[in-house]
């Protein structure tokens, strides 16, 4: 006997069903992925509201239908999508509004117990589970390679520079990144490295969520805004303990902050070409997360780069990804 669907679960914010025939079979499958993660529910709403303000705005006079109809094809697009993307992938593109929305709706005194929590949801033997299977598939072997090569350097450079700010683990840099990475409804480059700075952070999670409000203001902070501030001194002594970051060391850790969003936007052009090369270049169907990947029509990824990629490979002989990788670029 199958379970029946119960539209009340997910219908709100959803489309007109009149205006798509289809629309019980693709509510079904919404449902079915939505019960084995069940954080992706409010992402699929806040992504609902945000793409039917466009279409209203950018379909103006059209009838009602219309939107509604166009809708319905963005919901089977993201669903064919989700549908082919290993559970973790799914989880952790929604993960940053879902992250958004506890900080603003917790009530005071409540990040001690969300501490523990995500203590035990974000295990190191979690983290290593999630690596594996992400870096199973070509597209995030593909996003960890950019992260190795265009990140880490520009980033050890950017603390190396600043002794002060030595003690803020790299983990805690890959987090803030990520956190603070638009949304996306969409498996493009930006999210597959995106996704692998996720895994890479799960120490993030565990900080206190007052330590980590604090360093994601500081981290998108003007270096006009750190020059002596009750305010800045507040933010200091929210941050970890561990961290040692004093309300002087401020300015430097804006410039590394600085350096790393630069450092992650030469990755996602990194990827992004390397991307372009494989799905441009490959004659037979392609599988995973390759089947599914957005480029943005950027050149291919030059002698000198493929070269840097299969560097990497060879270092991490031990990855399935790379293998595959290597298999689509020949």
């Amino acid at each position: 006997m199958t379970r029946p669907l119960r539209l009340e679960s997910i219908r709100p914010g959803f489309p007109e069903p009149s205006a798509c025939p289809d629309g019980a079979e693709i509510l079904e499958r919404w449902e079915l992925l939505l019960r084995r993660v069940p954080r992706l529910r409010p992402w699929v709403g806040e992504m609902l509201g945000q793409q039917r303000v466009l279409l209203v705005a950018r379909l103006e006079g059209q009838p009602p239908l219309v939107i509604e109809r166009t809708l319905w094809q963005e919901l089977a697009r993201w669903l064919r999508e989700f549908e082919a993307l290993p559970q973790f992938a799914v989880s952790a593109i929604a993960t940053t509004l879902q992250d958004e929305e506890r900080e603003v709706r917790a009530p005071a005194g409540a990040e001690d117990a969300r501490a523990i929590a995500d203590a035990a949801s974000h295990s190191p033997e979690r983290a290593v589970g999630e690596m594996e299977a992400l870096l199973s598939d070509a597209a995030f072997a593909l996003a960890f390679h950019c992260v190795e090569v265009r990140l880490r350097p520009r980033l050890a450079s950017a603390v190396e520079a600043a002794p002060c700010i030595s003690r803020v683990p790299e983990s805690a840099w890959f987090g803030l990144l990520h956190s603070s990475a638009p949304a996306c409804p969409l498996l493009t480059p930006d999210v597959a490295v995106a996704l692998v700075l996720r895994v890479l952070s799960a120490e993030w999670m565990t900080l206190p969520a007052e330590a980590r409000r604090a360093a994601l203001r500081l981290f998108g902070a003007h270096a006009s805004e750190v020059r002596g501030s009750a305010q800045l001194d507040r933010l200091c002594r929210s941050l970890p303990p561990a961290w040692s970051l004093l309300p002087e060391s401020a300015p430097d850790f804006v410039a590394a902050s600085t350096q790393a969003r630069l450092a992650l936007r030469d990755a996602w052009r990194l990827c992004n070409r390397i991307a372009t090369s494989v799905t441009s270049g490959k004659r037979g169907p392609l599988r995973g997360g390759f089947a599914l990947i957005e480029v943005d029509g950027a050149a291919p990824a030059g002698p000198e780069e493929l070269e840097e990629l299969s560097e990497t490979a060879r270092k991490y002989v031990g990855m399935a990804g790379f293998r595959r990788l290597l298999a689509l670029l020949q």
